[in-house]
């Protein structure tokens, strides 16, 4: 199976929109995330890529740690739109990442289901996660049970040729600085299209940092325990 994991290591235009800018502490947080994907071997093959140019030496060695774990791992770096990622939001960078993956990545072509996860965070459980999902679904939760009309887009799975017919160009109607974030636009792509949305089997133990408010992922495994229960009957989807 395939992970697309995408990140911005150098996010000077992002400047103003994320708590944690310093590229080398990004890089070393993107570096530990890779590994952690790479020795947990619930993916054969995984996908980096970022949009700030960075070029991919810094994370280099971990090629030959893939290939010692018996995982592919490609590595892609350019230079995405500055300036319209400064004017739409940080959700265009993430779609434009997705769009450059799907026109130059070997990789995704050999696959026909895929799983993306931000960059820089780590999923506790996706052996088990991994294990027991299938490739014709479309995997997302809800991010919280309050929060009922938006899929969280962290992570997420579908098939490799949906991505291409329904989502790749959704990201160019991201808006952030109108409240209408890539949430938004995959949720409403989801309907529009009448795609079936499937709860993850287990819920996502997720930890990590997020760079836009630089508060941490954590949770309680007594509680993901019951999450688990209401994940398996579908019960974090969007109210119709």
């Amino acid at each position: 199976m395939l992970a697309i994991i995408t990140g911005t290591i150098r996010p000077a235009n992002l400047a103003n929109q994320l708590k944690i800018c310093n590229e080398e502490e990004r890089l070393s947080q993107y570096a530990e995330s890779l590994k952690f994907f790479i020795e947990a071997k619930a993916f054969n093959k995984i996908i980096f890529c970022e949009n700030s140019n960075y070029g991919t030496e810094g994370l280099a060695a971990l090629e030959e740690m893939a290939r010692d774990n018996g995982v592919r791992l490609e590595i892609l770096s350019f230079q995405g739109n500055v300036q319209q990622v400064e004017r739409h939001g940080k959700g265009y960078g993430e779609g434009e990442i997705m769009e450059y993956v799907f026109d130059h990545s070997e990789l995704v072509r050999e696959e026909p289901f895929f799983v993306k996860i931000t960059g820089r965070m780590k999923v506790m459980n996706i052996q088990k996660l991994v294990s027991v999902m299938k490739p014709e679904k479309s995997y997302f939760n809800i991010p919280n049970s309050t929060l009922r009309t938006l899929y969280d887009t962290r992570i997420y799975g579908m098939p490799t040729e949906q991505f291409k017919r329904c989502f790749q160009k959704a990201y160019l109607k991201v808006w952030d600085n109108q409240g209408i974030y890539l949430e938004h636009i995959y949720t409403q792509t989801l309907k529009e299209n009448g795609i079936k949305v499937t709860n993850f089997p287990r819920y996502p133990r997720i930890i990590g940092i997020s760079g836009s408010t630089g508060g941490s992922y954590t949770y309680v495994e007594w509680k993901c325990k019951i999450k688990d229960i209401i994940s398996r009957l579908n019960g974090y989807r969007v109210k119709d």
